[in-house]
Protein backbone atom coordinates (compact mmCIF):
# COMPACT_ATOMS: atom_id res chain seq x y z
CA UNK A 1 0.00 0.00 0.00
CA UNK A 2 1.32 3.84 -0.79
CA UNK A 3 0.86 6.00 1.53
CA UNK A 4 1.23 9.58 1.34
CA UNK A 5 1.57 12.04 4.10
CA UNK A 6 0.79 15.33 3.21
CA UNK A 7 -1.01 18.55 4.57
CA UNK A 8 -3.95 20.51 3.95
CA UNK A 9 -6.89 22.88 6.02
CA UNK A 10 -10.31 22.72 7.10
CA UNK A 11 -11.84 26.48 7.22
CA UNK A 12 -14.03 27.32 9.69
CA UNK A 13 -16.73 28.88 7.56
CA UNK A 14 -18.78 26.63 5.55
CA UNK A 15 -22.02 27.96 3.23
CA UNK A 16 -24.75 25.16 4.22
CA UNK A 17 -25.77 24.84 0.67
CA UNK A 18 -24.24 26.27 -2.71
CA UNK A 19 -23.25 29.90 -4.24
CA UNK A 20 -25.32 31.53 -6.69
CA UNK A 21 -24.12 30.60 -10.56
CA UNK A 22 -23.65 33.54 -12.87
CA UNK A 23 -25.05 32.91 -16.52
CA UNK A 24 -23.57 30.51 -18.84
CA UNK A 25 -21.08 29.07 -16.09
CA UNK A 26 -21.36 24.76 -15.56
CA UNK A 27 -24.36 24.08 -13.70
CA UNK A 28 -23.06 22.31 -10.12
CA UNK A 29 -25.00 22.04 -7.41
CA UNK A 30 -22.73 21.97 -4.60
CA UNK A 31 -23.96 20.79 -0.94
CA UNK A 32 -21.97 19.90 2.22
CA UNK A 33 -22.85 16.39 3.04
CA UNK A 34 -21.12 16.00 6.19
CA UNK A 35 -18.48 18.77 8.04
CA UNK A 36 -16.00 19.67 5.79
CA UNK A 37 -17.09 17.24 2.52
CA UNK A 38 -19.12 18.89 0.08
CA UNK A 39 -20.24 17.05 -2.68
CA UNK A 40 -20.33 18.80 -6.45
CA UNK A 41 -23.45 17.19 -8.31
CA UNK A 42 -23.65 17.57 -11.90
CA UNK A 43 -26.72 19.21 -14.28
CA UNK A 44 -26.80 16.14 -16.42
CA UNK A 45 -28.25 18.30 -19.39
CA UNK A 46 -25.02 20.33 -19.27
CA UNK A 47 -21.98 18.68 -20.70
CA UNK A 48 -19.19 21.27 -19.42
CA UNK A 49 -20.45 19.82 -15.77
CA UNK A 50 -19.78 16.64 -16.86
CA UNK A 51 -20.13 13.89 -14.03
CA UNK A 52 -20.18 14.96 -10.14
CA UNK A 53 -17.35 15.51 -8.66
CA UNK A 54 -17.13 17.01 -4.99
CA UNK A 55 -14.16 17.86 -2.56
CA UNK A 56 -12.99 17.42 1.16
CA UNK A 57 -11.17 19.81 3.56
CA UNK A 58 -8.86 19.03 5.90
CA UNK A 59 -6.53 20.61 8.92
CA UNK A 60 -4.40 21.71 6.21
CA UNK A 61 -5.33 21.09 2.33
CA UNK A 62 -7.87 20.27 0.15
CA UNK A 63 -8.48 16.97 -2.02
CA UNK A 64 -10.72 17.24 -5.15
CA UNK A 65 -13.06 13.96 -6.29
CA UNK A 66 -12.78 14.30 -10.37
CA UNK A 67 -12.05 17.27 -12.51
CA UNK A 68 -15.34 17.54 -13.95
CA UNK A 69 -16.27 17.01 -18.01
CA UNK A 70 -14.31 20.25 -19.09
CA UNK A 71 -12.01 23.22 -17.58
CA UNK A 72 -14.47 25.23 -17.01
CA UNK A 73 -16.16 23.17 -14.61
CA UNK A 74 -13.37 22.36 -12.71
CA UNK A 75 -12.77 26.31 -12.92
CA UNK A 76 -16.37 26.67 -11.75
CA UNK A 77 -15.17 24.36 -9.05
CA UNK A 78 -12.40 25.97 -7.94
CA UNK A 79 -14.53 28.91 -6.93
CA UNK A 80 -16.98 26.96 -4.95
CA UNK A 81 -13.92 25.47 -2.93
CA UNK A 82 -12.45 29.45 -2.68
CA UNK A 83 -15.47 30.64 -1.45
CA UNK A 84 -15.14 28.29 1.53
CA UNK A 85 -11.57 27.89 2.50
CA UNK A 86 -8.23 29.40 1.33
CA UNK A 87 -5.97 26.24 2.08
CA UNK A 88 -4.03 24.92 -0.93
CA UNK A 89 -5.67 22.19 -3.06
CA UNK A 90 -3.28 19.97 -2.85
CA UNK A 91 -4.73 16.56 -4.26
CA UNK A 92 -7.13 15.45 -7.09
CA UNK A 93 -8.26 11.73 -7.53
CA UNK A 94 -10.13 10.93 -10.85
CA UNK A 95 -12.16 7.74 -10.02
CA UNK A 96 -12.23 6.31 -13.61
CA UNK A 97 -10.92 7.25 -17.37
CA UNK A 98 -13.87 8.46 -18.79
CA UNK A 99 -13.58 12.53 -19.99
CA UNK A 100 -17.17 13.24 -18.17
CA UNK A 101 -14.55 12.93 -15.26
CA UNK A 102 -11.09 14.43 -15.96
CA UNK A 103 -11.60 16.75 -18.64
CA UNK A 104 -10.69 19.30 -16.35
CA UNK A 105 -7.62 17.97 -14.65
CA UNK A 106 -4.93 20.11 -16.24
CA UNK A 107 -7.16 23.32 -14.33
CA UNK A 108 -6.68 21.28 -11.10
CA UNK A 109 -3.08 20.85 -11.59
CA UNK A 110 -2.19 24.30 -12.74
CA UNK A 111 -3.48 25.26 -9.33
CA UNK A 112 -0.86 22.84 -7.33
CA UNK A 113 -3.05 19.40 -7.06
CA UNK A 114 -1.10 16.77 -7.59
CA UNK A 115 -3.48 14.34 -9.63
CA UNK A 116 -3.99 10.96 -8.39
CA UNK A 117 -5.59 7.49 -10.36
CA UNK A 118 -5.68 4.08 -10.78
CA UNK A 119 -2.89 2.79 -13.10
CA UNK A 120 -5.33 2.24 -15.64
CA UNK A 121 -6.63 5.33 -15.95
CA UNK A 122 -2.86 6.13 -17.41
CA UNK A 123 -3.00 3.66 -19.45
CA UNK A 124 -6.50 3.86 -20.94
CA UNK A 125 -7.89 7.87 -21.02
CA UNK A 126 -5.99 8.73 -24.20
CA UNK A 127 -7.53 6.03 -26.14
CA UNK A 128 -4.47 4.99 -27.95
CA UNK A 129 -5.58 0.97 -27.88
CA UNK A 130 -9.24 1.83 -29.54
CA UNK A 131 -9.08 2.31 -33.71
CA UNK A 132 -12.46 3.19 -34.36
CA UNK A 133 -12.46 6.50 -33.13
CA UNK A 134 -12.77 9.73 -35.30
CA UNK A 135 -10.26 12.46 -35.48
CA UNK A 136 -12.43 14.79 -33.75
CA UNK A 137 -12.32 12.13 -30.99
CA UNK A 138 -8.70 10.94 -31.05
CA UNK A 139 -7.56 14.70 -30.57
CA UNK A 140 -10.13 15.27 -27.78
CA UNK A 141 -8.74 12.29 -25.92
CA UNK A 142 -5.26 13.38 -27.09
CA UNK A 143 -5.33 16.15 -24.64
CA UNK A 144 -6.94 14.70 -21.24
CA UNK A 145 -4.02 15.46 -18.45
CA UNK A 146 -3.03 12.27 -17.22
CA UNK A 147 -2.35 11.70 -13.41
CA UNK A 148 0.85 12.71 -12.26
CA UNK A 149 0.68 9.36 -9.50
CA UNK A 150 -1.17 6.13 -9.79
CA UNK A 151 -2.24 3.16 -7.49
CA UNK A 152 -2.69 -0.61 -8.19
CA UNK A 153 -4.49 -1.53 -5.56
CA UNK A 154 -4.93 1.33 -2.56
CA UNK A 155 -3.63 5.21 -1.33
CA UNK A 156 -3.88 7.16 1.84
CA UNK A 157 -3.85 10.58 1.88
CA UNK A 158 -3.34 13.06 5.08
CA UNK A 159 -5.19 16.11 4.66
CA UNK A 160 -3.64 17.24 8.16
CA UNK A 161 -6.21 15.72 10.94
CA UNK A 162 -8.24 13.91 8.36
CA UNK A 163 -7.35 10.87 6.54
CA UNK A 164 -8.73 9.69 2.86
CA UNK A 165 -8.56 6.33 1.54
CA UNK A 166 -8.73 5.32 -1.98
CA UNK A 167 -9.44 2.24 -3.53
CA UNK A 168 -9.75 0.31 -6.80
CA UNK A 169 -12.68 -1.98 -7.15
CA UNK A 170 -13.65 -3.42 -10.18
CA UNK A 171 -17.13 -3.08 -12.11
CA UNK A 172 -17.31 -0.19 -14.40
CA UNK A 173 -14.28 0.33 -16.54
CA UNK A 174 -11.67 -1.09 -14.92
CA UNK A 175 -10.03 1.34 -13.13
CA UNK A 176 -12.42 2.97 -11.08
CA UNK A 177 -11.37 4.32 -7.53
CA UNK A 178 -13.46 4.75 -4.62
CA UNK A 179 -12.90 7.69 -2.58
CA UNK A 180 -13.56 6.92 2.09
CA UNK A 181 -13.62 9.47 4.22
CA UNK A 182 -14.04 7.59 7.02
CA UNK A 183 -14.47 10.49 9.65
CA UNK A 184 -17.16 11.59 7.99
CA UNK A 185 -18.80 8.41 6.93
CA UNK A 186 -18.74 9.33 3.05
CA UNK A 187 -18.08 7.52 0.07
CA UNK A 188 -17.54 8.58 -3.41
CA UNK A 189 -18.07 6.25 -5.58
CA UNK A 190 -17.36 7.21 -8.93
CA UNK A 191 -19.51 5.88 -11.74
CA UNK A 192 -19.58 2.03 -9.74
CA UNK A 193 -22.48 4.47 -7.41
CA UNK A 194 -24.99 6.02 -9.91
CA UNK A 195 -28.79 7.17 -8.43
CA UNK A 196 -31.71 6.46 -10.77
CA UNK A 197 -29.52 6.73 -13.72
CA UNK A 198 -28.55 3.93 -16.56
CA UNK A 199 -25.03 3.77 -16.95
CA UNK A 200 -22.72 3.37 -19.65
CA UNK A 201 -21.66 -0.35 -19.86
CA UNK A 202 -19.44 -0.18 -23.26
CA UNK A 203 -16.22 -1.57 -20.99
CA UNK A 204 -18.48 -3.18 -17.61
CA UNK A 205 -18.08 -6.24 -16.04
CA UNK A 206 -21.25 -6.44 -15.02
CA UNK A 207 -20.41 -9.60 -12.53
CA UNK A 208 -17.61 -7.79 -10.86
CA UNK A 209 -19.31 -4.87 -10.48
CA UNK A 210 -22.32 -6.48 -8.19
CA UNK A 211 -19.98 -7.75 -6.40
CA UNK A 212 -18.44 -4.29 -5.56
CA UNK A 213 -22.04 -2.80 -5.02
CA UNK A 214 -22.55 -5.68 -2.17
CA UNK A 215 -19.53 -4.86 0.13
CA UNK A 216 -20.17 -1.13 -0.48
CA UNK A 217 -23.65 -2.58 0.86
CA UNK A 218 -22.17 -4.80 3.78
CA UNK A 219 -19.06 -2.57 4.55
CA UNK A 220 -21.10 1.10 4.13
CA UNK A 221 -24.54 0.49 5.32
CA UNK A 222 -25.45 4.30 7.15
CA UNK A 223 -22.96 6.31 4.76
CA UNK A 224 -23.50 8.77 2.75
CA UNK A 225 -22.89 8.15 -0.80
CA UNK A 226 -21.70 10.84 -3.47
CA UNK A 227 -22.65 9.10 -6.68
CA UNK A 228 -20.95 9.22 -10.19
CA UNK A 229 -24.45 10.44 -11.56
CA UNK A 230 -27.58 11.32 -9.76
CA UNK A 231 -28.26 13.07 -6.58
CA UNK A 232 -26.50 12.33 -2.99
CA UNK A 233 -27.70 8.89 -1.94
CA UNK A 234 -28.04 6.46 1.01
CA UNK A 235 -27.92 2.94 0.77
CA UNK A 236 -31.27 2.00 -0.41
CA UNK A 237 -30.39 3.84 -3.41
CA UNK A 238 -27.07 1.36 -3.83
CA UNK A 239 -29.18 -1.40 -3.66
CA UNK A 240 -31.80 -0.37 -6.00
CA UNK A 241 -28.87 0.09 -8.41
CA UNK A 242 -27.57 -3.17 -7.87
CA UNK A 243 -30.94 -4.30 -8.30
CA UNK A 244 -31.10 -3.00 -12.13
CA UNK A 245 -27.52 -4.56 -12.99
CA UNK A 246 -28.54 -7.85 -11.47
CA UNK A 247 -32.36 -7.43 -12.84
CA UNK A 248 -30.43 -6.93 -16.68
CA UNK A 249 -28.31 -9.62 -16.46
CA UNK A 250 -30.57 -12.19 -15.61
CA UNK A 251 -32.87 -11.09 -18.09
CA UNK A 252 -30.33 -11.21 -21.34
CA UNK A 253 -28.96 -14.51 -19.86
CA UNK A 254 -32.68 -15.87 -19.92
CA UNK A 255 -32.81 -14.03 -22.94
CA UNK A 256 -29.78 -16.34 -24.55
CA UNK A 257 -31.04 -19.31 -23.19
CA UNK A 258 -34.33 -19.43 -24.74
CA UNK A 259 -32.12 -18.89 -28.13
CA UNK A 260 -32.72 -15.17 -28.59
CA UNK A 261 -30.17 -12.55 -29.67
CA UNK A 262 -29.50 -9.44 -31.24
CA UNK A 263 -32.86 -7.38 -32.35
CA UNK A 264 -35.18 -9.88 -30.75
CA UNK A 265 -33.34 -10.09 -27.57
CA UNK A 266 -33.06 -6.44 -27.32
CA UNK A 267 -36.55 -6.51 -27.61
CA UNK A 268 -37.44 -9.03 -24.77
CA UNK A 269 -35.41 -7.53 -22.90
CA UNK A 270 -36.25 -3.56 -23.17
CA UNK A 271 -40.01 -4.73 -22.66
CA UNK A 272 -38.90 -5.96 -19.46
CA UNK A 273 -36.98 -3.18 -18.17
CA UNK A 274 -39.04 -0.31 -19.73
CA UNK A 275 -41.44 -0.14 -17.36
CA UNK A 276 -39.39 -0.36 -13.90
CA UNK A 277 -36.68 1.81 -15.30
CA UNK A 278 -37.52 4.14 -18.02
CA UNK A 279 -38.28 7.07 -15.71
CA UNK A 280 -34.31 6.94 -15.01
CA UNK A 281 -31.91 9.47 -16.49
CA UNK A 282 -29.91 8.76 -19.23
CA UNK A 283 -32.75 5.76 -20.13
CA UNK A 284 -31.90 6.00 -23.36
CA UNK A 285 -28.49 3.74 -22.88
CA UNK A 286 -31.25 0.99 -21.85
CA UNK A 287 -30.76 -0.43 -25.77
CA UNK A 288 -26.86 -0.18 -25.55
CA UNK A 289 -26.64 -1.54 -21.84
CA UNK A 290 -28.71 -4.98 -23.38
CA UNK A 291 -26.22 -4.76 -26.38
CA UNK A 292 -23.14 -4.85 -23.40
CA UNK A 293 -24.98 -7.22 -21.20
CA UNK A 294 -25.30 -9.70 -24.29
CA UNK A 295 -21.77 -9.52 -25.76
CA UNK A 296 -20.72 -9.93 -21.98
CA UNK A 297 -22.35 -12.76 -21.29
CA UNK A 298 -21.33 -14.61 -24.79
CA UNK A 299 -17.95 -13.43 -24.42
CA UNK A 300 -17.59 -11.17 -27.64
CA UNK A 301 -17.08 -7.77 -26.00
CA UNK A 302 -14.06 -5.85 -26.51
CA UNK A 303 -11.98 -4.30 -23.15
CA UNK A 304 -9.18 -1.91 -23.02
CA UNK A 305 -5.87 -4.55 -23.33
CA UNK A 306 -4.30 -5.22 -20.23
CA UNK A 307 -1.39 -2.35 -19.44
CA UNK A 308 1.73 -4.35 -18.84
CA UNK A 309 3.21 -5.41 -15.59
Amino acid sequence: MITLLLAAALSTAFPATHSGVAAGEPRLTVNEVAPGVFAAIADPDDPRAGGNSGFVIGAESVLVVDASGSPEGAERLLSEIRSRTKLPVRFAVLTHFHSDHMGGAAVLAKAGAAVLAHENVRAWARRDWQPDLDDAARARYAGLRLPDVTFRDRVSIDLGGRTVEVFYRPGHTGSDSIVSVPDARVLFGGDLVQRRTIPGLTFADTEAWVATLDTFLRDYPDWTFVPGHGSVARALDVRLFRDYLTGLRLAVARAIQEGQSGAALLDTVRKQLAARYGTWAESAHLDANIADVEKELTGTKAYPPAPPR
